[in-house]
């Protein structure tokens, strides 16, 4: 159970974005898609004790942080996902160096 904490970011989203796909009209962007998979691959690779899985949830993070900063003029910025899901992917790394069994 306590190894599903890594998969945390990657359910919502994934809910999210197959909601929006299926169940409306508005349609979900090809990068949206590519961020989703990363936080699965990230959650995966965490999962199996790899700490360098991480990296893949950061890089996540990092894109949406930049996206946030480009002025687009959109209502929602996505600074304010990317700031703590790259926090989370560190310290689910640290983690997961820290506790890693010989």
């Amino acid at each position: 159970m306590k190894k599903l904490i890594y998969f945390i970011p990657a359910i919502p989203f994934t809910l999210f974005f197959i909601y929006f796909s299926i169940g409306t009209s508005l349609d979900v962007t090809s990068v949206a898609w590519i961020i989703d998979i990363l936080f699965i691959l990230s959650g995966i690779f965490l999962w199996r004790n790899k700490w360098w899985g991480c990296i893949f949830g950061i890089v996540s993070g990092a894109i949406l942080i930049y996206m946030g900063l480009q002025e687009t003029g959109q209502i929602f910025k996505e600074y304010i996902l990317g700031i703590p899901l790259v926090i989370f992917y560190i310290m689910c790394g640290y983690y997961v160096v820290k506790h890693k069994k010989p």
